[in-house]
């Protein structure tokens, strides 16, 4: 089964479309993240195909990359990324029964390419595991991949558009990948880059404020006690808002620490067996709550 991931940084490619010597790259907002830590807790959200049933979620993630390769022009990175999710289905349904953890182990290679001031390429593989490590096999192994152009209008204005293959929004799909990001000072930055829509605020450089629309999905290769293979693929958008303050600048780096609050809605749980569909259910709303750290330089 082949399984592709959106990279969780799209948003840094409207970034790199400036060079840092301009106002509007003088800003208060990062957009570059070198290690994280989260946790998130889900409420309970019901299971509506399935009366009596619910599922509460949790989620904690570590992520780290490293350059191998820098220059005016170019930057070549690699990393780990390691996510896990708890599924606690309360009843039986079709779906599940009892506490069910599901991991994504990845790999990530970046590149980014400046071809002059106004036009920068971001391409991106990443190989790894999506599984509830019960007995891993080829069907477990996911490999993704992203290619972006950006065009910087103005200073304060940059385009992109691509393609990405990714199990974000629940099944394996191909995505676009079209956006503007708006600089119009450095406290604000306003990015629509399908399928994300992102508004942050800096009043200082401490402090970091944002109100933000993504997918909070995914797909895993699972064992059923029987032993049989299944695809399950869970379907969510989520809208958090969130603050991040600067914390510390004693260590490698810049260290943020961040909370947000939000809402899972839209949400769907399917179990497959390769492309037929098994059993399938509508969620309702989840509230969501995340704290974590974040490595800038």
């Amino acid at each position: 089964m082949k399984k592709l991931t959106c990279v969780s940084f799209l948003c840094l490619t409207m970034s790199l479309a400036a060079r840092a010597d301009r106002t509007t790259e003088e800003s208060f907002i990062p957009s570059y993240s070198a290690a994280s830590v989260h946790y998130l807790w889900g409420s309970s959200a019901d299971l509506k195909n399935s009366p009596g049933s619910s599922l509460a979620q949790q989620e904690a993630g570590v992520m780290a990359q490293y350059p191998l390769f820098h220059s005016d022009n170019s930057r070549l990175t690699t990393g780990v990324r390691f996510r896990w999710n708890q599924f606690d289905f309360d009843g039986s349904s079709p779906l599940g029964t009892g506490t069910l953890d599901l991991y994504r182990l990845q790999v990530p290679v970046n590149y980014w390419h400046s071809l002059g001031e106004q036009w920068k390429l971001w391409a991106s593989v990443d190989p790894g595991l999506f599984t509830d490590f019960k007995e891993v096999s080829g069907d477990d192994f996911a490999v993704s991949a992203l290619a972006v152009a950006a065009y910087e209008w103005r200073p304060e204005w940059s385009f992109s558009f691509g393609g990405y293959y990714s199990p974000d929004l629940g099944e394996d799909k191909l995505l676009p990948v079209i956006g503007v990001i708006w600089r119009p000072n450095r406290h604000w930055n306003i990015s629509a880059t399908f399928p994300r829509f992102r508004v942050a605020y800096a009043p200082d450089e401490k402090w970091n404020f944002d109100l933000s629309l993504r997918p909070g999905g995914s797909s895993w290769n699972i064992r059923t006690p029987a032993g049989d293979n299944r695809n399950l693929e869970y379907e969510s958008w989520r809208v958090t808002l969130g603050a991040e303050r600067l914390i510390s600048t004693d260590l490698f780096g810049k260290i943020y620490g961040f909370a947000e609050i939000g809402t899972g809605f839209a949400q769907k749980l399917k179990l497959k067996d390769g492309n037929t569909e098994i059993a399938a259910s509508d969620l309702s709303e989840m509230l969501t709550l995340s704290l974590g750290l974040r490595l800038r330089f």
